[in-house]
């Protein structure tokens, strides 16, 4: 699962957030909320899906991701440059027998058109139900 997460500072709701993008969230939280590191801050957030998806590469991911915030790009970038944080979280499966993850050239250069580091969480895609 890819989720992008941008967070302010809690004097913007998330719902102010998704009304200046002009795309709603998938996951958010008010101005005041804990969120994160304990934070209070608001949160907006776009996810690839509602979980994990081990059988699902991790580009296919962040293309859904991508696709729905390439338009807004510049507005990202706007609240980023206005002190929000942005990145992209990454859950990615892996395995003993090996499962590499592969980013093209094409996936990293629309990514670095969105603000946002890129963060990767790796667990063991055979130990079972994993919930983020």
């Amino acid at each position: 699962m890819v989720t992008f997460r941008l967070w302010g500072d809690g004097s913007e709701t998330a719902g102010d957030l998704a009304e200046r993008l002009g795309v709603p969230s998938d996951d958010a939280a008010a101005g005041g909320d804990a969120v994160g590191r304990g934070r209070r801050e608001s949160l907006w957030s776009i996810a690839s899906g509602p979980r994990p998806e081990d059988d699902v590469e991790l580009t296919v991911q962040l293309h859904r991701v991508m696709d729905r915030l390439e338009p807004v790009a510049e507005a990202l970038w706007e609240f980023v440059r206005a002190g929000h944080e942005a990145n992209w979280f990454c859950y990615v499966g892996s395995h003993s027998l090996e499962h590499a993850v592969e980013l093209d050239r094409g996936t990293l250069q629309r990514l670095l058109t969105l603000p946002g580091e890129l963060w990767l969480d790796v667990y063991p895609d055979d130990a079972g139900d994993v919930s983020p």
